[in-house]
């Protein structure tokens, strides 16, 4: 689980040579489309959070604030929600100008709820069959 709050915390993610390189150009993208008034600290305008296989419920939820992984659960709806094929992007809007851009990975290991769901909503085309 990462949760980015501010610019140190963005920059030390985009060095990262451990982290996925198409989440690092996710990241990289994003703050700089929203990091576009240098004199307010980026914490006071979006947070980043990436969920990574492994992460339980709890761990999400205590990132996030509130819970998005059971069933039902009692959460603001995200505004948005993008595929980019290995990573799905979840976009919260909490008030007029603050935000919380979500990284959900596109793998087994992911909390399989929150997965599952992502995989509901995203528009991929459907696997061919294969006709041996």
């Amino acid at each position: 689980m990462l949760s980015l709050t501010d610019r140190d915390a963005v920059t030390a993610a985009l060095t990262d040579p451990g982290l996925d390189p198409h989440l690092r150009a996710l990241i990289g993208l994003r703050a700089w489309q929203l990091d576009d008034d240098r004199k307010r600290p980026l914490g006071d305008i979006v947070q980043f959070v990436v969920v990574q296989p492994g992460d339980t419920s709890e761990v999400i939820h205590e990132a996030l604030g509130f819970p998005i992984t059971w069933d039902q659960a009692e959460q603001p709806g995200f505004e948005w929600m993008e595929d980019h094929g290995t990573w799905f992007e979840l976009a919260y809007v909490l008030t007029d100008d603050f935000g919380m851009l979500v990284f959900v990975a596109d793998d087994p290991g992911t909390n399989s709820t929150l997965r599952f769901n992502c995989l509901m909503l995203a528009e991929r085309p459907a696997a061919k069959e294969n006709k041996s």
